[in-house]
């Protein structure tokens, strides 16, 4: 392996790994407690952001719409906004699916249970 120069290294390395790899270049940790370090803390944190992750990937490949800015010319002229009155709409929630953590506007006047528009897990909305 090659170590940035900054890096203080041993005569042996312990190395760790699954998906990923936990090295300590000095060897002064026990295999051993690198592998729980890793099982215990390194390993679900990296498997909760790389499902998130391809949840929001999955979803930009379906075609949701996603907000841009329009080019504008100096020829447009801006137009004043009408205020007016609107209704109250429907109950909305702000929650985060369980299983992905995406973050879902839950409208309660289409019911209290649905599925993640991301990664399609159960959710039963409880107020």
């Amino acid at each position: 392996m090659t170590y940035p120069s900054d890096v203080i290294i041993g005569e042996e390395a312990s190395v760790v790994g699954n998906r990923l790899l936990l090295i300590d270049p000095r060897g002064e940790i026990d295999e051993n407690d690198l592998l729980e370090f890793m099982e215990r803390h390194i390993e679900p944190a990296f498997w909760k952001w790389w499902e998130q992750k391809e949840a929001m990937r999955r979803a930009g490949a379906k075609g949701v719409v996603r907000a841009m800015q329009a080019e504008t010319t100096v020829a447009e002229e801006v137009q004043p906004v009408e205020v007016r009155d609107v209704p109250r709409g429907p109950e909305v929630y702000l929650i985060n699916c369980w299983h992905c953590g995406g973050q879902i506007a839950w409208r309660t006047d289409l019911g209290f249970q649905g599925s993640c528009p991301y990664c399609g897990a159960l959710i039963q909305l409880t107020i």
